[in-house]
């Protein structure tokens, strides 16, 4: 869950995110949308009214009912851990839970690890519109964009692997994406490479 900051609010900066994750989530009834939102942990009587209600469930030992209560309504979700955290969400940072994995020093383009590959996939047309292309037809390529590279080196016992971990249009959010990817390996840098458009 993110929050979303209202910039008609004073006392509100509108650059602060909270981003509240429950893991592993197995029940959930939720909206979309709150407007404030308390988290607290269920009764033991609320917790078995809802297990009760999902007799085909198998509950671990560890699960716990979260209770979500939101202007008088109350919605809950099953999951066996939840943490939050507050701050400034950089652009190119999806959240404050998408960390580098060390294994694979790539920029995170998922909200996090072990979501579908297709989960945050820009479509051709949307690459096209960024890139400033047409999809009239065949176009002569008489243009180009620079596109900045993240590159890195990865220090490996045949020899450094040196890949890419990640294309950005432009340099302010590749220089925004470094610092993610660079604690994971030996070196890491922006390289400038033109595209046809």
């Amino acid at each position: 869950m993110r929050s979303h900051a209202d910039p008609d609010s004073p006392g509100d900066p509108a650059d602060t995110t909270i981003d509240v994750l429950f893991k592993p989530a197995g029940v959930l009834k939720i909206r979309d949308d709150y407007d404030g939102v308390v988290i607290r942990c269920a009764t033991v009587q609320e917790a078995e009214s809802i297990r009760t209600a999902y007799p085909g469930i198998r509950f671990c030992r560890d699960d716990r009912v979260f209770m979500l209560e939101s202007n008088g309504e109350i919605d809950y979700l099953v999951a066996m851990a939840v943490g939050w955290h507050e701050g400034v969400l950089s652009p190119t940072r999806l959240s404050f839970f998408n960390d580098v994995d060390a294994g694979r020093p790539r920029w995170p383009s998922q909200p996090l690890f072990g979501a579908g590959p297709r989960f945050n996939l820009a479509s051709v047309q949307e690459l096209t519109t960024a890139l400033g292309a047409t999809d009239d037809g065949p176009v002569r390529r008489e243009r180009y964009r620079d596109v900045h590279v993240v590159m890195t080196r990865v220090d490996r016992a045949g020899g450094p692997g040196i890949s890419a971990a990640g294309v950005f249009l432009t340099e302010a959010d590749a220089e925004d994406a470094r610092p993610m990817i660079a604690p994971s390996v030996a070196e890491c840098w922006i390289e400038i490479v033109p595209i046809a458009v």
